[in-house]
């Protein structure tokens, strides 16, 4: 074996033919350098250099070594600029579930600017129910849940990274589904299907809330989620629902979505979880990076 760290001082020697040049090259002295090359041979067993006062040359057995040294040389860069990368972040695998709610969110298009910026980094994607993305978060199956209900769990960290305008989805037989917006006062008496509070306790509660000060009694035919279920319970005549404005694109035979006009309730957060227990480094460039991307189709 020998020692790697005499391999720049002997490469500038071959490159430059020359001690001097080859010590200015690394920044050291001539006499260092003749000391590498010497302890290098030694430990070799061969010579590297035929010298005399007025070359140096490579041996032949110093001609190979030097094409192997240089690939031994640009793979360690490789090595050490890979390593980087894998540290800051930008190079590895990224397992990221998202509701199909996010879907009509600005949220694909700020993942899009991601992958764009972030070639190095395979994310593979899943669209589930919320509940479903948990259990997949606790399995470890997944590193990043985005969804429109927080996770009240003290296992994770829980960020705002977007916004997305909230409607109300009513059957399209109802005289509000006409309008261009409506008001919870517009629609406080009607029964209501409702996210569970287990779900979102502070979202729950500021709509019961809200209600109740123009209903004394808020009439609540279900708890449900996710989304599409949601609106089929609307869709067979069971109440009303608020639900995230861009499902209104779909189209639905028997429900309208009508924009909320709503200064609490009107837009709704979008969070992205991880696992406090999620060390990799993708995972926190990831959650660092998105709230602030723009995004650009």
């Amino acid at each position: 074996m020998f020692d790697i760290r005499l391999l720049p001082g002997f490469m500038a020697v071959a490159r430059h033919k020359h001690f001097g040049k080859a010590a200015e090259a690394v920044h050291a002295t001539q006499p260092g350098i003749s000391q590498h090359i010497a302890k290098l041979e030694k430990q070799l067993g061969f010579r590297l250099f035929d010298r005399t006062k007025r070359t140096v040359a490579l041996t032949p057995a110093g001609e190979a070594f030097y094409d192997q040294s240089r690939h031994l040389m640009a793979m360690m860069a490789r090595m050490k600029a890979e390593g980087l990368q894998i540290a800051q972040g930008l190079l590895g695998h990224l397992g990221l579930g998202m509701q199909s709610s996010v879907l009509y969110s600005d949220v694909p298009l700020r993942i899009a600017t991601f992958k764009k910026a972030n070639e190095k980094i395979n994310i593979r994607f899943e669209v589930h129910p919320g509940d479903y993305l948990r259990r997949l978060m606790d399995r470890g199956e997944l590193d990043v849940a985005i969804t429109t209900l927080p996770m009240p769990s003290p296992e994770y960290d829980t960020m705002v990274v977007s916004h997305q305008p909230m409607g109300v989805a009513i059957m399209k037989s109802h005289p509000l589904a006409a309008r261009q917006q409506i008001t919870l006062e517009d629609i406080s008496s009607e029964p209501f299907i409702i996210v569970p509070r287990e779900y979102d306790p502070v979202g729950h509660d500021m709509l019961l809330s809200k209600l109740r000060r123009t209903c004394e009694a808020p009439r609540i035919a279900a708890s449900e989620t996710p989304s599409l279920n949601v609106i089929a319970r609307v869709a067979v005549g069971e109440g009303v629902a608020l639900i995230p404005l861009g499902y209104q694109r779909d189209g639905h035979d028997a429900v309208q979505v009508v924009r909320l006009e709503d200064p609490d309730l009107g837009a709704a957060n979008i969070y992205a979880a991880v696992h406090k227990d999620n060390a990799r480094a993708t995972t926190r460039h990831f959650i660092n990076a998105l709230p602030k991307l723009r995004p650009v189709p």
